[in-house]
């Protein structure tokens, strides 16, 4: 667009004056109003920062107790002790050591295998040697013998021990029976004491 005017003329000066103003209003208003655009687009790129900063949270490595850093009983920010521990957070002391001894105590349950020599115990599972009949016959006669030797008449004895007369040169059950029956006298039990002895034997 093309102006004319005389500048001569106070009338067309005052025009182009005021045309000028107003020009120069509106381009500072734009210039202000433009401004705070980019001045509040500043702050939307800020809280970027503190998520940057959160974004390391405390390591995940552990210590030589096997422990990852624990901010309440560990001092912040994580730093080690000489052996290789985690530092104790000041007045933690007692949590701090109550957390390594559990650490260490769950980390060593396998010296607990150890007792496997027990079946050992199992070995005199081995069946004792069978008793002779003549032997077990010559002791027994000479309990019969004695007044004192037997506290019940053998036909009792070989009916409480279910003991058959017929047989008992070959039945090595009623030879043991007889036989146990015997040491339990000798240890001074009544009939029915030898009895169960002998049948438990």
């Amino acid at each position: 667009m093309q102006i004319t005017f005389d500048p001569q003329n106070p009338e067309d000066c005052r025009t182009l004056a005021i045309l000028f103003d107003a020009r120069a209003a509106r381009m500072a208003l734009a210039a202000a109003t433009a401004q705070p655009d980019t001045a509040t687009a500043q702050p939307e790129t800020a809280p970027a920062q503190p998520d940057t900063a959160t974004a390391q949270p405390e390591t995940s490595e552990t210590d030589c107790h096997g422990m990852v850093h624990d901010d309440t009983i560990h001092s912040t920010p994580a730093s080690k002790n000489a052996d290789g521990s985690w530092r104790a957070k000041r007045g933690q002391k007692e949590a701090y050591e109550a957390a390594i001894a559990a650490a260490t105590s769950t980390a060593a349950p396998a010296p607990q295998g150890m007792p496997m020599p027990q079946p050992a115990s199992t070995a005199p599972a081995t069946p004792p040697a069978p008793i002779d009949y003549k032997t077990m016959a010559e002791r027994f006669m000479a309990k019969m013998a004695d007044p004192d030797g037997l506290p019940a008449e053998y036909e009792a004895i070989y009916a409480d021990l279910s003991i058959d007369y017929d047989d008992l040169e070959t039945n090595q059950t009623s030879i043991a029976r007889l036989w146990h029956y015997m040491d339990a006298v000798d240890n001074g039990d009544d009939h029915d004491g030898c009895v169960r002895h002998a049948m438990s034997a």
